[in-house]
């Protein structure tokens, strides 16, 4: 899995943004010149401050490795199809994951708790 810098995923995330500016200066050129500078100069100043405030607001989440929502240790669920080495999957609340087990064969029905995630797949056993 290709793993971005929280530099390159603002970037992605923002660029889409900024194309904006010059399509928009361009279409007050050809629809409004006479009022080409204060629009360009406006949009330039916007366009700034949306990036910087969006650099505040948004810029320390993408730092994080994971949200607090994915990490999933510790979550109970219920198997609902055999959960071996290989395959099998897990319902937790109102979502189903596929899983994996290190041990044995797990039987649908067990009650399981997660050791990892690992992707989108799940490391469980059984419930004590």
């Amino acid at each position: 899995m290709v793993k971005f810098s929280p530099r390159a995923k603002f970037v992605a995330i923002t660029i889409d943004e900024l194309i904006l500016v010059p399509i928009a200066i361009v279409l007050v050129y050809y629809f409004a010149r006479e009022i080409l500078v204060p629009a360009t100069l406006l949009l330039i100043v916007g366009s700034a401050l949306f990036v910087v405030a969006k650099y505040y607001l948004v810029y320390p989440s993408l730092a994080k490795e994971t949200h607090q929502i994915y990490r999933m240790e510790g979550m109970h669920g219920v198997v609902i199809s055999r959960v071996t080495g290989n395959e099998g999957k897990i319902k937790v609340g109102a979502e189903i994951w596929d899983a994996r087990c290190d041990g044995p064969p797990i039987e649908k029905g067990t009650d399981v708790v997660i050791l990892s995630r690992e992707s989108l797949k799940v490391r469980v056993k059984p419930v004590d």
